[in-house]
């Protein structure tokens, strides 16, 4: 299961926290990808988030790491479920022509 993991800060850090924050980050994030659970990794130029695409076998497992993740306290996190594009254009185009074939018994 592919998702989309987008975090930006919401609210200031203490300078007293912020740098055992920071380290802690970078060995969660060292951790996970090392595992192979985040695919990819980043931050944004400029602002005070990141993101990433993870890959975990289940939604309790994204849970499990996320419930870890060390800026949680001062961040919004946004968690966005990921699928193949072909495949759901597939699956559209058929609830769109099951539609159109409902429409046209009614007529």
């Amino acid at each position: 299961m592919r998702f989309l993991v987008v975090t930006k800060n919401n609210s200031p850090m203490h300078p007293g926290v912020a740098a055992a924050a920071m380290g802690a980050m970078a060995k969660w994030a060292e951790r996970y990808s090392a595992e192979g659970k985040f695919e990819q990794m980043w931050s944004f130029a400029g602002l005070a988030g990141g993101g990433g695409i993870m890959n975990v076998d289940s939604l309790e497992e994204l849970d499990e790491i996320m419930t870890g993740f060390p800026l949680a306290p001062f961040s919004d996190v946004e968690i966005i479920g990921l699928v193949d594009l072909y495949e759901s254009l597939d699956r559209a185009a058929k609830v769109a022509g099951a539609a159109a074939a409902a429409m046209a018994a009614m007529a």
